[in-house]
């Protein structure tokens, strides 16, 4: 079929765009439309095979000399010739690879099909300004709107990605893309050099860019490619999706077009419309804002003091308690106003261990519910409150680091193993040495009780289910520390990946297995427990709770993800939970009625 027909095809599906890939010498020489005359340790010689492929060696020619400080010398093809010759003063190792630019025959076709052009230039050896002027203003000249560098370096690496302050006049990849009007697409999970520096520098011009790789498309099956990229575009704020095709089908042509057609159908059921990439929007929060958030870091961090020391409440909460707070409050304050990216990143990732932890112990929760009210309703308003705190840590991360470039993922959340580790523990120690000043009882003698109590359990023998489920907590603590962040290191089995595309599926957004699973139905069945005066049954289950709400902070700690998602995925984790919870407390009631009906029965028969 004729390229253009083809092409055509792919428009009408869903394509909006072609990459197409820099021609380099080499490649030129390896589709054997230009030839190695000769070649030795010192010089080239290529020459033209025919006189229509005298274009190319003009192509070669005008890169080199744009490119490179490399000698050239072009002959014409004497008369009754075959080819011209072009002698170039380095070994053919230097030379092949070179990029000329793209071809314009393909461009010419693709833009016959109505389609745009994404460029896919190379770095070269000996890159410098005007090569780097040169080929991306070539782009431009043949229609190209967003260039996505081949090879394992950007344009420009190492020394011309950014502005030379001492030579403002100088280009660099990152003022020619912005004075050119072109978008670099920086590939999620790519490990090329300098992008995370070009994109700092170019924010304004950088899109992401999602791709299944050539090795990934071994295995690959087109249900889970479409789902693949839906998510990458709509919850990582992907702008760019790179799609290989499936090249080994029998009717290649209609099964891709389908293929790309179910791409762009998913992409438009979660409101999203394709078309040529762009960049984002400039987003900052202006100083006063951030010093207010400071301030509500502050007040949190005095709060949880309180909440365990009695440091508000006239009591003497001692003198290391004081310190704290004087110096403490006012620090988390003038973090959030330092211009430096480390201030505010200190300042969230406190924010993310007090507040889910001011959640659970800003107040006795463990305590019976009050005299004539319900117990579930207790319990649920508990949990409940507890969440809004937590949200409001969340609020308070997100307002420091609503950047752009924590939306290209060039910045990101500092210390989220941290924010898993801290509530958590710092949960597990007031829960277990009862650390928590209360009425008739200071701090000093709180502290000394839990001195008491460490010391008898020190003096008490080891029993074996201890040792277990010591080893067991241990193994779940090391488990949520590997899972978390947006890589975690834990492997995820193929049953679980399946779990996962089935709820991504049907509820947009998957909540997250540690709290709709794990930490909310745990927390909601303690608080029932607690509430009717099961304290001691109770406290495990709070401190597993604890994982449910750090995990609900961590959610927004995905900074790179649009807000509602992450808010949609919180509340439908929250509302699961809970029916979880109260699934597991219904069944749990009936089977204890069950069982003391059936003890209650049991002696009346043998009197009979």
């Amino acid at each position: 079929m004729d390229s253009v027909e083809v092409l055509t095809r792919f428009k009408a599906a869903g394509v909006t765009s072609i990459a197409v890939t820099e021609d380099t010498i080499g490649s030129l020489e390896d589709a054997r439309r230009i030839a190695v005359a000769s070649a030795d340790a010192r010089s080239t010689v290529l020459a033209a095979p025919s006189a229509d492929a005298g274009a190319d060696l003009a192509r070669v020619a005008e890169a080199l000399r744009a490119k490179t400080r490399y000698e050239v010398q072009t002959a014409s093809a004497p008369a009754g010739a075959a080819s011209a010759e072009q002698r170039i003063a380095q070994p053919w190792a230097l030379v092949r690879s070179v990029g000329v630019g793209l071809d314009p025959e393909v461009v010419a076709d693709i833009r016959a099909a109505g389609l745009g052009v994404v460029g896919r230039p190379a770095n070269w050896r000996g890159v410098g300004p005007h090569g780097i002027v040169w080929t991306l203003r070539g782009l431009k000249e043949q229609g190209v709107h967003s260039v996505v560098f081949a090879g394992d370096e950007v344009l420009g690496y190492e020394g011309y990605i950014a502005d030379d302050p001492e030579k403002p006049e100088q280009a660099s990849t990152a003022s020619a893309l912005r004075d050119l009007d072109l978008v670099f697409g920086s590939v999620e999970f790519g490990k090329q050099k300098g992008d995370a520096l070009l994109a700092r520098k170019a924010a304004d011009r950088t899109a992401r860019v999602h791709t299944v790789t050539g090795a990934e498309m071994l295995n690959a099956n087109v249900s889970g490619n479409v789902q693949r990229f839906a998510l990458a575009a709509r919850e990582r704020n992907i702008r760019l999706l790179y799609v290989r095709l499936f090249v080994s089908e029998p009717d290649a042509l209609a099964f891709n077009a389908k293929y790309v057609g179910r791409i762009k159908a998913a992409l438009e059921r979660g409101g999203l419309v394709p078309g040529p990439a762009h960049g984002y929007a400039p987003l900052s929060t202006p100083l006063p804002v951030r010093l207010l958030i400071g301030a509500g870091i502050a007040a949190g961090f005095v709060l949880l003091l309180d909440a365990l020391t009695g440091l508000l409440g006239g009591g003497r909460a001692g003198v290391l308690v004081g310190a704290a707070a004087v110096l403490g409050a006012p620090l988390l304050l003038a973090l959030t106003a330092l211009p430096l990216s480390l201030g505010p990143k200190l300042a969230a990732l406190t924010a993310a261990c007090i507040f889910p932890s001011l959640g659970l112990l800003r107040a006795d929760l463990l305590a019976p519910a009050p005299e004539g009210r319900p117990a579930l309703a207790t319990a649920l308003g508990r949990f409940l409150s507890a969440c809004a705190v937590t949200l409001t840590g969340a609020a308070m991360v997100v307002g420091l680091l609503s950047d752009r470039l924590y939306l290209l993922k060039v910045e990101g959340f500092m210390g989220i193993k941290l924010a898993h580790l801290v509530p958590v523990l710092l949960v597990a120690l007031v829960v277990a040495l009862d650390l928590r000043v209360r009425r008739g009882r200071g701090w000093a003698a709180t502290l000394e009780a839990a001195r008491t109590q460490v010391m008898g359990w020190m003096n008490d023998p080891v029993r074996v289910w201890q040792v277990v489920a010591a080893a067991v907590a241990l193994g779940a603590l090391a488990v949520l520390v590997m899972r978390s962040g947006n890589e975690g290191s834990a492997a995820v089995s193929g049953l679980e990946l399946k779990i996962r595309a089935l709820l991504d599926r049907l509820l947009y957004a998957r909540p997250r297995f540690k709290e709709f699973l794990i930490g909310h139905p745990a927390l909601v069945l303690a608080l029932i427990l607690a509430a009717r005066g099961h304290r001691r049954w109770a406290m495990p289950l709070f401190v597993v709770g604890a994982v449910g709400q750090v995990s609900l902070l961590n959610t927004f700690c995905h900074l790179h993800t649009p807000l509602p998602v992450s808010l949609w995925r919180a509340l439908l984790g929250i509302g699961i939970g809970v029916i979880i919870a109260l699934a597991c407390a219904g069944a749990a009631a009936a089977a204890a009625g069950r069982f003391y009906r059936s003890r209650r029965r049991r002696p009346a028969a043998r009197a009979d």
